[in-house]
């Protein structure tokens, strides 16, 4: 049930037979999201560790004026917010964009992981550094680069976080969202958001159909972009995921 989820671990140290027996051992029942269904809401106070198995999730905050703004997308093999362990109160809200599967691992239970299992518990905190840095990296990309930058580069994430859980092998993901959902979450109205799509499209750089990106020239888009992968710290990443970084 956890494969993308040890997927994701591996590319930091390979869990050994007896970290995923632990890992599983403790999991809830699969919990089932519509579409637009909050799994956590701002200022509930957690008592579990979330873990998606399918579908797709997004981070969120509402400001009091009511404005919305998307501070990450959680993918299959994503924990939701491992840090919650650590706090009394969640500070956003995580909701599913599309219908979803998640389970859960309590919150003691993490706990208890951490003392008996130390190599799980530092694969546990890379995947929480790997959340922060994204979200750092988000910042730079509204900040910092021209809308087509922006969107490039958030693809050229999503390909690698989607090779690094097992979702993929090539240069295609899955993108099940709209182009309005991706372009709020960049800062990009939707008008906008539709030229960008075109220009990377016709530069020969993308195509995105039926729920699916591609990218077609790997190297030119890293380059467009301005990505560079070390924020997402994939130490261990496989032969062929490690000649793509």
């Amino acid at each position: 049930m956890l494969k993308k989820f040890v997927n994701k671990l591996n590319n930091f140290q390979a869990c050994t037979s007896e970290e995923i027996q632990a890992l599983e051992h403790y999991i809830t029942p699969i919990r089932s999201l519509r579409k637009s269904e909050d799994l956590i809401r701002v200022d509930d106070s957690p008592n579990e560790v979330s873990i998606l198995l399918e579908g797709w999730a997004t981070r969120y905050k509402v400001t009091d004026n009511g404005k919305y703004q998307a501070l990450g997308f959680l993918i299959p093999g994503d924990a939701c917010d491992i840090h919650i362990t650590l706090v009394d109160k969640m500070d956003h809200s995580i909701c599913a964009v599309i219908p979803s599967q998640v389970t859960s691992i309590p919150k003691h239970r993490i706990q208890e992981l951490y003392e008996s299992h130390p190599r799980l518990s530092r694969a546990l905190f890379w995947s929480m550094l790997v959340d922060e840095a994204t979200l750092r990296q988000w910042l730079v990309n509204i900040g910092g680069r021209q809308a087509d930058q922006r969107m490039a580069h958030l693809f050229c994430e999503l390909l690698i976080r989607s090779r690094a859980a097992g979702l993929t092998d090539d240069h295609s993901f899955m993108l099940p969202i709209t182009q309005q959902q991706v372009g709020e979450a960049m800062g990009i109205t939707p008008v906008h958001t539709n030229r960008v799509i075109s220009k990377l499209r016709s530069e020969g750089l993308v195509s995105w159909e039926n729920r699916s990106v591609t990218i077609h020239d790997w190297e030119r888009m890293k380059v467009f972009s301005d990505f560079d992968a070390n924020y997402l710290h994939l130490d261990k990443a496989s032969p062929s995921l490690a000649k793509e970084l």
